[in-house]
């Protein structure tokens, strides 16, 4: 599955004419007059997943905000974005991750993550950065 955490969420759209696989997607703060929304939670394997792009809950800041809205949830994990800086963290029991950026990233390279979620539950994380030549 692929999921892309707001703005130009129209890309992964297009991408999956070809990829035809299931795609997950919500808005982000760049994405204006579409009937997309800004959050949503999914189930991936048994776990409950908070996809939102960030910039209601000043991720630019801290993730405080992000945690409380997990808590509220009852989710296991969060993917968000909006800073385009990737990042890994854990707070109580919620893991957090936000891929970057692949097209404009603010930490020097693009980047993406896989995450894989293992039959006994155990989540690995994967951090991605593509070189630009």
């Amino acid at each position: 599955m692929i999921i892309h955490l707001g703005d130009h969420f129209n890309d992964i759209v297009k991408i999956n004419e070809k990829y035809k696989k299931p795609i997950e997607y919500i808005c982000g703060n760049n994405d204006y007059g579409k009937d997309v929304k800004y959050e949503k939670v999914i189930d991936v394997c048994g776990k409950k997943i908070l996809l939102t792009h960030g910039h209601r809950y000043d991720v630019y800041y801290n993730i405080l905000k992000l945690y409380l809205k997990a808590l509220e949830e009852n989710v296991d994990i969060v993917l968000y974005g909006h800073t385009h800086v990737q990042r890994i963290d854990r707070e109580g029991d919620v893991l957090f991750l936000n891929p970057g950026s692949t097209s404009r990233p603010r930490d020097g390279m693009p980047g993406a993550a896989l995450l894989e979620i293992k039959e006994d539950g155990e989540i690995e994380i994967n951090t991605i950065r593509f070189t630009i030549e």
